[in-house]
This record gives C-alpha cells, sequence and structure tokens, in this order.
C-alpha cells in the first residue's frame, strides 16, 4: 500500500469510531490542556522577566563577586582571593569586565572600561550613565511618593521619571551634567512581582510570580565627561565642599565584574560551591564549608529569580508527569478497546489480501490521528487559556512590572514554548505505537478465527 492509502484508512478508522474517539480526544485533551496552560504560562512569564532583565546587556548577564569578609579574615589576601575568582568566572566561559569605583557628589558610580552597555550620547561636555530609576529620580531632583502611597500615584511618579530623564541630559543639585542613556530593571516599589504589590490578594499565579525577585541594580558610568580645567578655587564649584576621591579599581576591594553569554552559564558559576550560600543559610552563618564569594547580580536579579523558577519547574514537572501518565493510561486503554472492537474489519483487511504488517501500519496510523486530535486540542485549550489569563491580568501585570522594575511596559503575555510540550506530543504518539504492538495478537490470522467463533 502507499503512504495514501495508510492515510485514508487511517481516517475511515476515525469516522468508523466516531463517538469513541472524540471521547478519548476529549478526556485525554483536557488532561493535556492543564499541562500545556501551565507549561505556556510559566515559559512566557520566564521568558519576559528574563527578557527584560537581560534587556540593557543585550541578552549577557552582568555578575558581581566579592570576597566574603566573613569567611575571609583579617590576614585573607585579597590579590590572591581575586586571583582564584577571576580563575573561576574563565573556568564557566565568563569574561572579565574592568570597573573603577568613581565616588561623586551625586553618589557612587561603577566605572565600565568595557562596553557592556549601548552608548547614545555624542556630548564631550556631560558624564553618560545607565542608573535604575531611583538614581535617575534622585539626579533629576524628582521627589518619588513614599511606599505606602496609592499605586496609581506611585505609577505615574515612575512615568513622570521616564518622561524627564531616558535619552536626556538632566543637571543634578551638584551641577553635574549627565546623559541618562537607559535606566535600569530594579526594584522600585516591590522586591518581588507579587499580585500583592497592588493591593490583590489571593491570586493564584501569586505562587509563581513572588518567585520573580527584582533585585538591585548598580549605578554605572559608560562614558565620562571630559576634565576641565582646574579653577584655584575647587570647593566653590560643588556642594559641601565635595572633593571627589580617585577612581578606585574594583579589584583592590576585592570585588571583580564578569559577564557571561548567558543566564545558564552565569547560574552554573554562581551555583559553584564556592559561590553559592542561600539567603538562609548566609543569615545563619551555616555556608557551606568550600564557601567563600559572594555572587550577585550587578543588573537586578535574574540569578535569584532563575534559580526560584527552576524549582517551580520542578514542582510543575512532577504535577505534568502524573497528570501526563494518567492520560497516556485512558489513551493506552481506549486504544486498545478499539482494536479489540476491529475484528470484522481487521479480518476483512486479510480478505482483501493485507498482510499483518500493513494492517498494524493502518491502525498505527489511524491511533497517531486520534493522538494528534488530543494533543491538538490540548494545545488549542492551553494556549486559549493563557491567552485568556493574560487578557484577564494584563492590567495588573503592566502595574507589576511598573512598580518592580521601574518600566513602562505595553502587553505583558504570559506565552512562551518549553521543551515539555514536544515530550507530550511524543509520548501521545509513542503510546498509538504502543497500543499496537500490545495488540499484536488481534492481527494475526489465527487468533482472529479464534475470537470470530
Amino acid at each position: 500500500m502507499r503512504f495514501m492509502d495508510y492515510l485514508r484508512l487511517g481516517f475511515a478508522g476515525v469516522k468508523a469510531h466516531k463517538k469513541r474517539a472524540l471521547t478519548v480526544v476529549i478526556i485525554v485533551g483536557v488532561l493535556f490542556s492543564v499541562i500545556t496552560a501551565g507549561a505556556f504560562v510559566l515559559q512566557g512569564l520566564e521568558n519576559v522577566v528574563s527578557g527584560e532583565m537581560l534587556k540593557p546587556t543585550d541578552g549577557k548577564v552582568l555578575v558581581m563577586s566579592m570576597v566574603d569578609t566573613k569567611v575571609c579574615d583579617e590576614e585573607c589576601d585579597i590579590e590572591a582571593e581575586v586571583a582564584k575568582i577571576k580563575q573561576n568566572i574563565a573556568k564557566y566561559g565568563g569574561k572579565i569586565i574592568e570597573v573603577e569605583v568613581a565616588q561623586t557628589a551625586d553618589g557612587m558610580f561603577y566605572k565600565l572600561k568595557q562596553g557592556v552597555f549601548a552608548s547614545s550620547s555624542e556630548s564631550a561636555d556631560v558624564t553618560e550613565v545607565v542608573v535604575p530609576l531611583a538614581t535617575a529620580a534622585n539626579l533629576a531632583g524628582i521627589e518619588m511618593p513614599e511606599r505606602d502611597a496609592e499605586v496609581v500615584e506611585k505609577i505615574e511618579a515612575i512615568k513622570e521619571v521616564r518622561e524627564k530623564t531616558l535619552g536626556k541630559t538632566i543637571e543634578s543639585k551638584s551641577s553635574e551634567k549627565h546623559y541618562v542613556a537607559d535606566i535600569l530593571p530594579s526594584g522600585v516599589y516591590a522586591s518581588d512581582l507579587s499580585f500583592m504589590n497592588i493591593g490583590q490578594s489571593g491570586n493564584p499565579l501569586d505562587l509563581i510570580f513572588s518567585q520573580v525577585r527584582t533585585g538591585a541594580s548598580q549605578n554605572f558610568i559608560t562614558k565620562s565627561a571630559e576634565a576641565k580645567p582646574k579653577s584655584e578655587d575647587t570647593t566653590s564649584e560643588r556642594p559641601s565642599g565635595f572633593m571627589p576621591a580617585e577612581n578606585v579599581n574594583v579589584e583592590e576591594m576585592g570585588l571583580v565584574f564578569a559577564e557571561f553569554d548567558s543566564i545558564k552559564a552565569a547560574f552554573d558559576y554562581y551555583w559553584d560551591e564556592v559561590n553559592y550560600c542561600s539567603e538562609n543559610d548566609r543569615i545563619f552563618g551555616t555556608c557551606g564549608r568550600d564557601y567563600k564569594y559572594q555572587v550577585l547580580s550587578a543588573v537586578s536579579d535574574p540569578l535569584t529569580t532563575y534559580e526560584n523558577l527552576q524549582n517551580v519547574w520542578l514542582v510543575f514537572r512532577i504535577v505534568a508527569a502524573v497528570l501526563g501518565v494518567i492520560a497516556v493510561i485512558i489513551a493506552l486503554s481506549t486504544y486498545a478497546r478499539l482494536i479489540g472492537k476491529d475484528m470484522k474489519i481487521i479480518s476483512l483487511y486479510h480478505a482483501m489480501g493485507a498482510t499483518g504488517k500493513q494492517i498494524r501500519i493502518v491502525y498505527i496510523v489511524y491511533l497517531m490521528m486520534l493522538s494528534v486530535m488530543a494533543v491538538g486540542f490540548a494545545l488549542v485549550v492551553g494556549l486559549g487559556l493563557a491567552a485568556v489569563l493574560s487578557m484577564v491580568n494584563m492590567t495588573a501585570l503592566e502595574q507589576m512590572f511598573m512598580l518592580g522594575f521601574g518600566v513602562v511596559k505595553d502587553g505583558v503575555w504570559l506565552i512562551g514554548w518549553n521543551s515539555l510540550l514536544w515530550y507530550l506530543i511524543g509520548a501521545m504518539m509513542l503510546t498509538a505505537v504502543v497500543a499496537v504492538c500490545l495488540g499484536n495478537g488481534n492481527f494475526k490470522v489465527k487468533e482472529l478465527a479464534k475470537r470470530m467463533k
């Protein structure tokens, strides 16, 4: 038989058992739709959050590694420890970023010697900075509402700061001019993306949204203004007679900046036994015996968020596995009954000269069609549920991103494709093959003859 013959006969089988086919499609599809909806939402959240956190660094992860002074006593050799940190960074594929600390009248900034952030200012008489929203507000002299203010008031303040500072040159109270090239995502009014931040309680999405840490971004100078000729009276140019200190290389302080190409690479480095210590263990001083260095995200907190979401994924995969096994058992038993009820049709195939192998292929195609219909139903329903969930919570999601990251985001869609869905499709396709193999006796002439008596 040709390929089209197998498809035609398989489709004829679907039509012959409409009710039973519809039953398996709906039951299995509903169970799988729970998995697909959860996978779409969880992956969608991870995509949109990581996209926002890593957007300023073009998808790369900027981390800070420092010698933990609680572990390394006063006799600690900072230079030697920094060398070890650098070796470990290279081991995980990281790139060392040379950074200096610049103490100015407007606060402390990290001055980058490599292009981590995109530069957009061409003016030579202003200092180009990339800072979190709170710093941008401070430089522009904009008073931000208190944390207990109304959500609408805080959101309006965030929009005002972005409108008046982003992509503009502003003059601070110290009479210094700064060009704000970008505003980094950082916790403004929320340390996570919990719905509690906007006054909503009991939202089931909080189970995963509360795991997203907004973190605290550092202040960066991406380009310094050209040095001006020194005047005799240097104190008159700065408030309170402030005198800037010399820039200091952060490595002298036991601090090393590094850039990783992906969150996975950065997380593997973060998880190294010499770097990793959970928040609770650090509070109670129970870090591992090999722990020596503290590793933090320099922009927002993709490392902690990635770790938290991996734990959520673990729980989700266990639930998905349970639901998936139940769905496969239902499908397998239904497929077996379908084959068992087709004795006359199978006998007819034999009478028409079809071999046992050809008949098996016909039924594999037939059952795979049912599997495809069930999976298609699950994907459509799951996608629809994820889309509805996004639309229903769209305003709340946009508000949380503004309060949590200080960004204005139009449209937060919780829809993303995860490889788990391929396993779901594969499991259903394999179920069709297994059902035919288990019912192998039904396709043999002798067995058919016995059952037909």
